[in-house]
């Protein structure tokens, strides 16, 4: 038996990291997975929660998904953080944006925070940001 709902989930982030993966200023993107931080800029998807409510009775639902894509792209401070942390993560945000639909698996996608600043990971001090999404379609189960 085929998981319809895990199946329709995941196409979303599949797309997501897809795209990530196309930004030429991340070196490695990481979805869910176990992932050792071995090289800058890196990526981490995070599926936060989703939003459903009944469109048409017992047929259809809105859904809303949000999610956050951590940045994690100097060991230093940077210099500049405009054209050193920002540049990246506005990187992100115009990828997204490029591709508002994930390829048909929503309706739209935009951000809704972008904060660039430190990331605490493993002991250990970083300097990049976090971009939150927020997607909406149907789902039809």
């Amino acid at each position: 038996m085929t998981n319809k709902y895990y199946d329709h989930f995941k196409a979303v982030f599949d797309r997501v990291k897809a795209d990530l993966e196309a930004v030429t200023a991340i070196k490695a993107v990481s979805l869910g997975e176990q992932f050792r931080l071995t090289s800058t800029p890196f990526a981490i998807i995070n599926a936060e929660d989703a939003v459903m409510e009944p469109v048409v009775i017992g047929t259809m639902l809105k859904e809303t998904v949000s999610f956050s894509v951590v940045l994690v792209i100097r060991e230093t401070e940077p210099t500049d953080w405009f054209t050193e942390i920002v540049s990246v993560m506005g990187d992100v945000v115009d990828k997204i944006l490029a591709d508002q639909t994930l390829n048909g698996t929503v309706k739209d996608c935009y951000p809704v925070f972008f904060s660039p600043g430190e990331i605490r990971m493993q002991n250990k001090l970083y300097y990049g940001g976090v971009v939150r999404f927020s997607a909406w379609g149907f789902y039809t189960p």
